[in-house]
């Protein structure tokens, strides 16, 4: 089964992503030595982790889940086999997506039971950051954006590292036009996992994860009518 292939191909990669996430908060902990800052600043730690380890697992699972199905010689192989080309991207996505699910939930659902522990929550009214839903939907909307468009470079230049710069020249890239923009003329561009225009954040999220669908569409779309 396909699918099964591309677990075994990131199995191992995806484990060590995961004692990761389950082991930041823990750690943080017991060199705290559950001191006083785990229960005031616990909250603000755990968002800030999570942001930093679903970021940099989107971007290495984009790399690495593609490129085991996208060298030259794994699509010549591939691409003789009875299935749309459509099918082997999208299929390997999925495999990734959910890995990329399974650590940001790991890390979360620790640190929940680190603070809970300590008798303090994940959602805390800090003055000048307040730590809400929105402080890990963003970064998880971030991630499925950023992951999508790292799998669609990667599988376009068939080359990790050719996909890897080209995400993060684009998103960096980005990020820069839209701040010189607002600094000169006041021009605000929506930037994942932002706010678009006056529309609610729920219906913003739900735009962002649409338009990485629509990424990986276009990569699909663009391997089909290739030459192998």
């Amino acid at each position: 089964m396909y699918i099964w292939k591309c677990w075994r191909d990131t199995r191992w990669f995806f484990l060590v992503f995961v004692a990761i996430a389950a082991s930041v908060m823990p750690f943080a902990a017991f060199a705290n030595k559950g001191g006083p800052a785990i229960r005031s600043f616990g909250a603000m730690a755990l968002a800030e982790t999570f942001a930093t380890i679903v970021a940099a697992a989107a971007y290495a699972m984009g790399t690495i889940t593609a490129i085991q199905e996208f060298t030259d010689k794994t699509a010549h192989f591939l691409f003789t086999k009875p299935r749309s080309r459509a099918y082997f991207v999208w299929a390997s996505w999925i495999v990734g997506f959910g890995e990329l699910m399974i650590i940001a939930s790991v890390n979360l659902l620790s640190g929940w039971c680190v603070l809970a522990h300590y008798g303090g929550s994940p959602l805390e009214d800090f003055p000048l950051h307040p730590i809400n839903a929105q402080s890990y939907v963003g970064p998880l909307i971030y991630a499925i954006f950023a992951y999508a468009l790292t799998y669609s470079f990667t599988i376009l230049f068939r080359n990790g590292l050719k996909g890897l710069g080209a995400s993060l020249g684009v998103m960096a890239g980005f990020v820069g036009i839209a701040d010189a923009l607002d600094m000169r003329w006041h021009i605000q561009l929506p930037r994942p996992p932002g706010q678009i225009g006056g529309l609610p954040l729920a219906a913003s999220n739900v735009i962002w994860i649409i338009v990485a669908l629509l990424l990986i569409y276009g990569a699909a779309l663009a391997l089909e009518r290739a030459e192998i």
